[in-house]
């Protein structure tokens, strides 16, 4: 819930999420980085997505989210995992329950009467929370259980995506990068700073990540300047990167 000029406005974060009501803009925009990134990692195997952006607020759980939900409106299998063990939102924003999830599998503490993974009849996804907040977030994700989790997800979808924590807060997203095909980098409109975008990219690159492109997130495409025809007020755009050789 928010306070604007004395208002109260219900945010509900669903309203952000991919569905027959979106505005067409969103849709085409979503099909375009769903083709762009099937282009990008050619071939029939299972392909590992990690979403990450450089700060908190970028929106990259919900472009997470909605490449998963794009993915599944051409019959994909995908399941999406909450990888940001210290603030998670993927269950919020699906309004499902966030116990127990990942950590609990990598700690090997979980209950056994609750599935780890959800299914979003809705969505048609495959989700896997986050869990409880563990003591040490990063030495779960790093360890050999992520792996081989990784491993053992492969065998049943076609796309895998992992919400990752923000890259200059966390190492966490560059630290897997030997079992992620590919990473998708979300900015924001007027928000990231180039610092901080330079940030994300040098530790990329230490770690020989390969990265997909940019999803540039909060261009409000009701501006004037921003209308280039019928076709291109995307509110999410798609930009191809290419290490230096």
């Amino acid at each position: 819930m928010k306070k604007n000029n004395n208002k109260t406005v219900i945010f509900n974060p669903q309203k952000m999420l991919l569905s027959e009501k979106s505005a067409f803009s969103v849709k085409e925009a979503y099909k375009t980085l769903r083709t762009n990134v099937m282009f990008s990692l050619p071939g029939k195997d299972s392909k590992c997505i990690g979403v990450v952006s450089p700060e908190r607020g970028d929106g990259k759980s919900s472009v997470a989210i909605n490449l998963a939900i794009s993915f599944s409106q051409i019959n994909k299998k995908v399941i999406i995992v909450d990888c940001d063990l210290r603030l998670p939102t993927i269950a919020s924003k699906l309004g499902i329950e966030a116990k127990p999830g990942l950590s609990n599998f990598l700690s090997g503490n979980q209950d056994s009467d609750q599935p780890l993974i959800r299914r979003s009849r809705e969505y048609g996804i495959d989700i896997m929370t986050a869990g409880d907040i563990p003591p040490d977030p990063t030495a779960l994700i790093t360890s050999k259980q992520m792996d081989a989790f990784i491993g053992l997800l492969k065998k049943y979808y076609d796309y895998i995506i992992l919400d990752f924590p923000p890259a200059t807060i966390v190492s966490d997203a560059a630290s897997v990068s030997r079992i992620v095909d590919g990473y998708l980098i979300v900015i924001r409109h007027n928000s990231s700073e180039f610092s901080k975008i330079n940030e994300t990219m040098k530790q990329m690159d230490f770690a020989d990540a390969k990265i997909l492109g940019f999803v540039y997130n909060g261009k409000d495409e009701h501006k004037k300047y921003y209308k280039r025809g019928k076709y291109s007020k995307y509110y999410y755009n798609y930009y191809y990167y290419k290490k230096n050789e």
